[in-house]
């Protein structure tokens, strides 16, 4: 039943004036919906294949990542890839650190983007288990890079993201560990850490390619 407004006030029933009004209005904001989607099916398409390409990158001083499983693997859902479905919104790839006992495996990470990717950054968690003191026993990893809406832009690419992961794994900021006993053991027993942290690799770290 539609209406629309008499002189007065007064709702009139059956006016085509208030159908098209509101037809036109649902066409505006359903194409919207769509134009939001599709940015975002095309910026996750970008940011994956970025990724991708990191793995057969010959520049030397680039981060190597090995991209395990993506929104955009499924055939029959690569299309509905979006902002709008966290299931969908989950990226696994194995970083390979190049510091001294990191360097001998792999760790797979997990990248999950909230439905306001870009605008909020991703959230980061090892799946590998890893002795660090950067890295708290859930995997959590404190990056700067996403904590701060400072240092978090909407066109921050994901592999500055993967860069800076590495970056901590090789080089701990003991000021900000997640981990105070494994922090407070890398400073005063540096040897003893070591120990702990190879015998992590061996058990639980992945191959490099």
């Amino acid at each position: 039943m539609v209406y629309h407004l008499k002189n007065g006030g007064q709702l009139v029933r059956n006016s085509s004036f208030v159908s098209d009004y509101l037809y036109n209005s649902f066409l505006k904001r359903t194409k919207k919906q769509m134009s939001a989607s599709n940015n975002a099916n095309r910026r996750l398409i970008t940011e994956i294949t970025k990724l991708k390409a990191l793995s057969t990158s010959n520049d030397s001083s680039s981060v190597k990542f090995i991209l395990d499983k993506s929104p955009i693997d499924d055939p029959s859902g690569g299309s509905r890839a979006g902002a709008n479905n966290s299931a969908q919104n989950i990226i696994l790839g194995r970083i390979l650190p190049t510091s001294n006992i990191y360097n001998q495996a792999a760790y797979q990470i997990e990248i999950k983007l909230p439905a306001e990717f870009p605008f909020k950054p991703p959230e980061i968690r090892f799946i590998t288990s890893i002795y660090h003191p950067n890295v708290d026993e859930q995997g959590k990893i404190c990056v700067d890079l996403l904590n701060s809406n400072e240092t978090w832009k909407p066109t921050t690419p994901l592999v500055d993201v993967v860069k800076a992961v590495v970056e901590l794994i090789d080089n701990p900021k003991i000021d900000h560990a997640l981990n105070a006993e494994i922090a407070s053991e890398y400073t005063t027993n540096k040897a003893e850490f070591d120990r702990k942290a190879l015998a992590l690799v061996k058990k639980n770290g992945l191959p490099r390619s």
